[in-house]
């Protein structure tokens, strides 16, 4: 390789190293309150984050989709998801206890069953469309609806009912 190649090889690496850089900075928060919102703990949502954009990198590095597409938003999203739902199923996720002060919206939210907490998570806390959820849950647009109404409507009844923790299925430790 002569050093002409090198240069524009090295200048293209760079490209879309600097590219990928500005894609992460732009999906880092919408990730971090995903992990966050799951995992209820803030440094293994922060591992969480980091090693789901190392898998995110290491997918664009193999398959080389440009980086501002939003399958690479799409992936992020699925990485974080599976990753959740293995850490879940191997029992490395710490739970927190519920506790018996005052109830807010974001611990009805934590009581809904893990589909409905990750739809309600992408919808509001994301902003994502019903056909976003839809690509990254894979299920149909209408599921993600439903999945939604259902979600809001249990909220409001447990808004209405008197607060107990026992409401939404949440057992106490």
């Amino acid at each position: 390789m002569n050093p002409q190649q090198y240069q524009q090889a090295s200048a293209d690496g760079q490209e879309q190293l600097q590219q990928f850089h500005s894609f992460i900075e732009s999906l880092h928060d919408p990730i971090y309150r995903l992990a966050h919102r799951l995992l209820q703990d803030r440094e293994l949502a922060v591992q969480e984050v980091e090693r789901t954009f190392v898998e995110v990198f290491r997918r664009h590095a193999e398959e080389g989709f440009a980086s501002m597409t939003g399958s690479m938003r799409t992936v992020a999203y699925r990485v974080l998801i599976h990753r959740y739902k293995m850490a879940k199923a191997s029992g490395k996720r710490r739970l927190n206890k519920v506790k018996l002060g005052p109830r807010t919206i974001l611990e009805a939210v934590d009581a809904l069953p893990d589909e409905a907490k990750l739809i309600v998570s992408l919808k509001y806390e994301c902003q994502l469309s019903y056909e976003e959820i839809g690509e990254i849950l894979e299920m149909s647009p209408e599921r993600v609806k439903k999945g939604v109404w259902c979600s809001r409507e249990r909220l409001s009844k447990w808004m209405e009912e008197p607060r107990s923790p026992l409401s939404l299925g949440v057992v106490m430790h």
